[in-house]
């Protein structure tokens, strides 16, 4: 009797282990129904305090791209130029600022708490001859990592990573193809 009141006041314990703060989802598809403008991505400058969670600037680049893609409202190019040839074009720069805190506690003998706070911000400035475009976007996640008894839950770092750029390169999409809508 003893055993069955057990499994699950055990299975209760340890299932409140992970904690992830899951974002919502975003919505970035067909914003436009035509292209607005053509963007020549310049420079992607990234500033990176983490300990553990990097991002390439290709990574973010891909990811970036296709967002601005999703939209229908631009479109993207990487090659490299010097010269714009229409009103419609403009030169794209990228700031990135990824940041992590991690918080530890000890709750009592058989917990500590450990909490890991995952941050990107990420700035958009898309310009021409006469016209400016900023775009602002920040994406957080908070990962309880918490130990019960010694046991630590298993981490999907990549999986928190891909979730952080993608929502935070499709916030910016988003900001961006309202800022170009303004302009009209």
């Amino acid at each position: 009797m003893i055993k069955v009141l057990l499994i699950p006041l055990f299975f209760m314990l340890f299932s409140g282990c992970v904690d992830k703060k899951n974002v919502l989802f975003i919505d970035n598809m067909g914003i436009c129904t035509k292209s607005m403008a053509t963007l020549h991505l310049r420079e992607v400058e990234m500033q990176n305090n983490a300990q553990t969670f990097n991002v390439t600037s290709d990574e973010l680049t891909l990811a970036l791209v296709n967002a601005l893609k999703e939209t229908n409202c631009f479109v993207v190019l990487t090659s490299k130029t010097n010269s714009l040839d229409s009103k419609d074009d403009y030169f794209l720069d990228v700031k990135v600022n990824l940041s992590q805190d991690k918080e530890k506690s000890k709750q009592n003998i058989f917990k500590t708490v450990e909490k890991e706070h995952l941050q990107m911000l990420i700035s958009l400035n898309a310009y021409n001859n006469g016209n400016k475009v900023v775009a602002n976007a920040k994406s957080e996640i908070v990962i309880d990592k918490s130990k019960i008894l010694g046991f630590k839950p298993e981490s999907d770092t990549l999986g928190d990573k891909r979730m952080l750029i993608k929502n935070a390169t499709k916030q910016v999409s988003i900001a961006i193809s309202d800022g170009f809508l303004k302009l009209r």
